[in-house]
């Protein structure tokens, strides 16, 4: 059996070194569909499959705390997880951390970095070891012990050149000063895929750092600070399993936890409800998990169409290679040879070829993950892809390779064996002098071809018409001048005072700059991924057991709607009596305006925020309808807060200029660092910037759908140009006779075009209707078209048909210059 393969490996080897140009455009061909596949399966794993890199990721759960916006999968606060942790009997021992941003002093400059704040027992916990000094320990997470941080390995090598001096040295976070204590192994980068911390530090000194993701706040009776206000929740959990433990009982034990939580802290814990998840299910978060494996899904299906497609084109060359070797097979038949020894053999010369496409295939894709990390995203916050070809896509690649194989030489390998085969090589003769022609595998995979190219580009004209659509919406404000800068001042040790008093100079000096027609403060803008929302009890609706509703709102300065060119519609602006001391007044959009008191005036309405005791809040003005989070999204209420009355650390400064909005974001940040020069600034772009960065999806989306059907494109032409050229080959003699009868050239180039063009629109036709459910699928996510958009489809029709015919006018010109007299001579 072993010495069978061998000998059909070699014998395949040396019937591809035979035929270079078919051998090149069949491994050329997988190549493609393997590496394209490869690599998109690098980026779905990355973000969606793969394991986080600790010890028994599957002992580990996610406990999650109901926000108070009503998502199930939030954060908990440090009092709850301390509760969680002596409370709970399935746990081997328990873990906290958060995203976080942080100003840290590397020598003699400062800079933004990406962190994790942490437990004492993260490391321990996840079972990581440092691969320099030690990781933090309990120890490093008590009230007064010394600061110390654990950096990445990517921050180790690029600040220390993987020295080992680096551990015991000390950088500056916040203006203080932490020892390195240890050095992350390169393997590990943190709890969620995208985000790759730099520096891990304890939880101790949470609040000289920015925690991020999912925070919400409820007033708490006591406490003063993040690690002691039970409200303030901001840390996601993990725990381990006990050996006899099951995801099931961490469940039911942690639920009943969350109801003591509940009845012990009424004021804080009401209706917080605990939820558990294996962290195995977990890799960004529950809910955006949700939404991004369908899409993933999706494009693998996608780009599983251009394997499909290079398959096809492979079998359709394998097909005409056999009526060349119609005789060998014959005779070797004759004398004995089995059909299965045949089909074996016939198979290893596909798995060959594939096995070499594969081995390309993984260069394509190593070339095409190389290029996705060399893009930078516009958005504020640094991510990072762990793209590499490891150990799981290799298998993935493997798999894939043999599916290319069996798919690809399968069918040629029956065929090329039946008993029949000669007379079945010569139907295209035998039809063609009958007065017809008979259809055969190889233009039912042209079809196949042209029916999944068809796919692609109908959901990539979609695509690109719903991008197109986005991008000429009315956003409710001019976009073009705008420039932004947003810093949190408390990361360089500002409090709120000074943070005012900062934004006051800063705002008078990027008022003078040349060219400034406007400036104001907010602490959130429109498209930005800063979202805020608060819960609004409205009295005459809600009653002291309601939940409350939570919507979208932002602190804003009065210069606010002038910048942006938002019309305060009714009531008045905000004011300079507007003040920390005086009553709470807001501006609600005319969508809130409308949704809670319709057909009534809304000034001098009131409603309280966070609680249905919490602060008054009362309308003073109606600002006119703008998009806030999408361009997509319909009109949605939005309140306003007065800046001046909760001041605070963190703002954004939006300017409008006459001129370019990019040099006046040059010049914003020279005269913002020339108040402070450690000033650290987290957004830094213009409105147009921002704007397009919330269309990313959708161009990302646009732009691959399409390069991949162009692709597919190429290669249904390729398998159509093949196939009528086949035929053209094999019809020489009808041809010939044809001519010297008096046919004309023109006539001939008919006859050959109609054939090809025929096949097309069988396939144009399959393809629609496999199109019309794939345009269903992705109908949810177009804005401003129908998924039966006569302009995407006709636009798809008509480009597969141009490229058809063009594939076809090859063959029908060789056709048409045969002689007559060598035609008829030929066999």
């Amino acid at each position: 059996m072993l010495e069978n393969l061998f000998s059909d490996v070699r014998f395949a080897l040396r019937w591809l070194r035979r035929s270079p140009a078919f051998t090149l455009v069949a491994i050329a061909s997988l190549a493609i569909g393997i590496g394209f596949n490869t690599a998109l399966f690098t980026l779905v794993d990355a973000l969606l499959f793969r394991p986080l890199p600790v010890e028994r990721p599957d002992r580990l759960v996610d406990v999650f705390t109901s926000g108070g916006d009503g998502d199930q999968y939030a954060t908990s606060s440090y009092p709850d997880f301390l509760d969680l942790v002596a409370q709970n009997d399935v746990f081997t021992g328990m873990l906290a951390y958060s995203p976080s941003m942080a100003a840290v002093k590397l020598a003699d400059r400062s800079r933004l970095a990406m962190g994790e704040t942490v437990t004492g027992n993260y490391f321990q916990l996840l079972g990581v070891n440092a691969i320099a000094g030690r990781t933090l320990l309990p120890e490093d997470d008590k009230a007064g012990a010394p600061r110390a941080v654990v950096i990445s390995h990517r921050l180790w090598n690029r600040e220390y050149a993987a020295s080992a001096s680096a551990v015991g040295q000390t950088v500056r976070i916040h203006n203080q000063p932490y020892t390195i204590v240890g050095v992350a192994p390169a393997s590990f980068t943190g709890m969620v895929p995208l985000l790759a911390p730099e520096v891990w530090t304890p939880a101790a000194w949470v609040d000289e750092v920015e925690p991020g993701g999912i925070i919400s706040t409820v007033p708490s009776p006591t406490g003063n600070t993040r690690l002691e206000r039970r409200g303030t929740r901001w840390m996601f959990v993990k725990g381990r399993l006990k050996p006899d433990a099951t995801n099931a009982a961490a469940a039911a034990n942690l639920n009943l936890i969350g109801k003591r939580l509940q009845t012990a802290y009424e004021a804080t814990n009401k209706r917080f409800e605990i939820s558990t998840v294996p962290t195995n299910a977990v890799h960004i978060h529950p809910l955006a998990d949700r939404t991004l494996r369908p899409i993933g899904l999706g494009l693998m299906l996608v780009v599983g169409l251009v394997l499909v497609i290079a398959c096809a084109n492979v079998a359709s060359m394998l097909l005409a290679r056999a009526s060349g070797r119609q005789k060998e097979i014959g005779i070797r038949l004759a004398i004995g040879a089995s059909r299965r020894r045949l089909i074996q053999q016939l198979l290893s010369e596909s798995i060959v070829m594939a096995s070499i496409g594969a081995a390309a295939g993984v260069a394509v894709a190593w070339v095409i993950t190389r290029l996705a990390l060399s893009v930078t995203l516009p958005i504020p916050i640094p991510l990072s892809f762990a793209l590499r070809i490891d150990g799981r896509v290799l298998l993935f690649t493997a798999g894939v390779t043999m599916l290319a194989a069996l798919v690809a030489g399968l069918a040629p390998a029956l065929k090329a064996t039946r008993p029949n085969l000669v007379n079945e090589l010569k139907s295209d003769v035998s039809a063609a002098n009958a007065g017809g022609r008979r259809w055969t595998l190889r233009d039912g995979l042209v079809v196949a071809q042209i029916a999944a190219t068809m796919v692609l580009l109908v959901a990539a004209g979609l695509l690109t018409r719903s991008l197109m659509a986005a991008q000429h919406v009315d956003i409710g404000f001019r976009t073009g001048g705008l420039a932004i800068l947003s810093t949190e001042m408390s990361m360089i040790g500002y409090d709120d005072g000074r943070a005012k008093q900062f934004y006051d100079r800063a705002l008078e000096r990027v008022r003078a700059i040349p060219g400034v027609e406007s400036a104001a403060l907010a602490e959130r803008l429109p498209f930005s991924i800063n979202y805020n929302r608060n819960k609004v009890f409205l009295p005459d609706r809600q009653g002291p057991d309601d939940t409350g509703v939570v919507l979208d709102v932002a602190r804003v300065s009065p210069e606010y709607f002038a910048t942006l060119g938002i019309q305060v519609v009714q009531g008045r602006n905000f004011a300079p009596t507007d003040t920390p001391a005086s009553p709470g007044v807001a501006i609600v959009n005319e969508a809130m305006a409308r949704k809670w008191w319709p057909n009534q005036n809304a000034i001098g309405k009131r409603f309280r925020v966070t609680t249905f005791n919490g602060r008054e809040m009362e309308v003073v003005g109606v600002s006119a309808d703008y998009k806030v989070s999408t361009v997509g999204e319909g009109a949605t209420p939005y309140i306003h807060y007065a800046v001046a009355q909760r001041p605070a650390t963190s703002e954004e400064i939006i300017a409008r200029t006459r001129g370019d909005a990019g040099a006046l974001l040059a010049a914003m940040r020279r005269e913002m660092t020339a108040l402070e020069p450690s000033v650290l600034f987290l957004d830094n772009q213009t409105m147009d910037a921002q704007v397009a960065a919330t269309l990313l999806p959708a161009r990302v989306g646009a732009i691959s759908v399409s390069a991949v059907g162009i692709v597919a494109m190429a290669l249904a032409s390729i398998g159509l140009y093949g196939v009528i050229a086949y035929s053209v080959a094999r019809r020489t003699r009808e041809i010939g006779i044809r001519m010297a009868l008096g046919a004309k050239p023109s006539a001939v180039v008919g006859l050959v075009m109609r054939q090809g063009l025929a096949l097309a629109a069988v396939g144009v036709g399959v393809g629609a209707v496999l199109a019309l459910g794939a345009a269903k699928a992705v109908a949810g996510a177009l804005y401003g078209v129908s998924f039966v958009d006569p302009i995407a489809w006709s636009a798809a029709i008509v480009t597969l048909l141009v490229v058809s015919a063009l594939a076809n006018l090859l063959p029908a010109r060789r056709a048409s210059v045969v002689d007559p007299s060598s035609a008829l001579r030929s066999e």
